[in-house]
């Protein structure tokens, strides 16, 4: 590539004398042991992982494919393992000159992160996203709109993201004091959709569907003790509002009052309830077969 910097992200380094240079068949050796493969001896200096600093990065391949590829991510540096680098195949000269590429071993990457994190041997450090506009989701009273009240579990959130792009809904509205970080966990468990689907900050979710209402939009709160099930709440569905409460407490009472009606999911079976996300999927697809894939 035309930039030397970046380019040695990626090169492959050569010896002089092969003597000692490792066999194809041996491992890579530890980066630690490993002077040349070290990114504190390419200028990084890896950081303790805490909550701080690995709220900004994002992992998994899906996840940084897909933030790579949205422009409107500000992203700052990239770190991939050699097998993630052959997987992505990522043209250099289609990503922003400013961000920094880094290959390194699997191992760095793990310092860099929560315990457990899933990696694939990719993390992206980027900024957050900025949230949409509500008015210009809700503009059209047509199609799906889902809101989340008080849930913060970023694998459910994570979750109803992609559930939010299968099905083809609007946007998601989140409380703001309220909502997990779009980025880590969150957009691992969306596989990319965080990049794609809308969402909306809020202070006040009560007060939000009140003026979703104003709008021609119809909110259906989901409760397991409702008289109607999802089916019949759904009749002649345009413009829907669905609202998800939290794992056990469910709504809360003044987010129970503002909707327009409280639907439950039919289950003849034995289970007294449903993980939040499963439920989500449900009343989407049911929602779907009234109002068309298309709105």
């Amino acid at each position: 590539m035309s930039n030397p910097t970046r380019k040695s992200g990626f090169a492959k380094n050569r010896r002089k004398n092969t003597k000692n240079s490792p066999s194809p068949n041996k491992p890579l050796p530890s980066p630690h042991n490993s002077p040349k493969n070290s990114l504190r001896n390419k200028g990084f200096k890896p950081q303790r992982s805490t909550q701080a600093n690995h709220q900004n990065w994002i992992w998994g391949t899906h996840a940084v494919k897909a933030a790579l590829e949205n422009p409107r991510r500000s992203k700052n540096q990239l770190l991939l393992s050699p097998k993630a680098a052959q997987k992505l195949a990522l043209d250099e000269q289609e990503l922003p000159p400013s961000l920094k590429i880094r290959q390194t071993h699997p191992g760095e990457i793990d310092g860099l992160l929560p315990d457990g994190a899933v990696h694939q041997g990719a993390a992206l450090s980027c900024a957050p996203l900025a949230c949409a506009d509500l008015d210009d989701i809700c503009r059209e009273a047509k199609g799906l709109i889902l809101v989340l009240d008080q849930i913060t579990d970023p694998h459910n959130v994570g979750a109803m993201f992609r559930l939010a792009a299968a099905f083809n809904a609007k946007g998601i509205i989140m409380q703001s004091r309220h909502a997990p970080p779009l980025m880590g966990a969150t957009a691992k468990v969306a596989v990319g959709t965080v990049e794609s689907v809308p969402h909306v900050l809020v202070t006040n979710i009560a007060n939000t569907l009140l003026a979703l209402q104003d709008k021609g939009w119809r909110v259906t709160g989901l409760a397991g003790e409702a008289k109607i099930d999802l089916q019949q709440a759904f009749r002649n569905a345009e413009a829907e509002v669905i609202v998800m409460g939290a794992e056990g407490p469910g709504l809360r009472k003044r987010v129970r009052d503002c909707c327009d009606q409280l639907a439950k999911i039919p289950m003849p079976g034995h289970a007294e309830s449903l993980n939040v996300s499963t439920a989500t999927g449900i009343a989407l697809y049911e929602a779907v077969r009234n109002t068309g894939p298309g709105n």
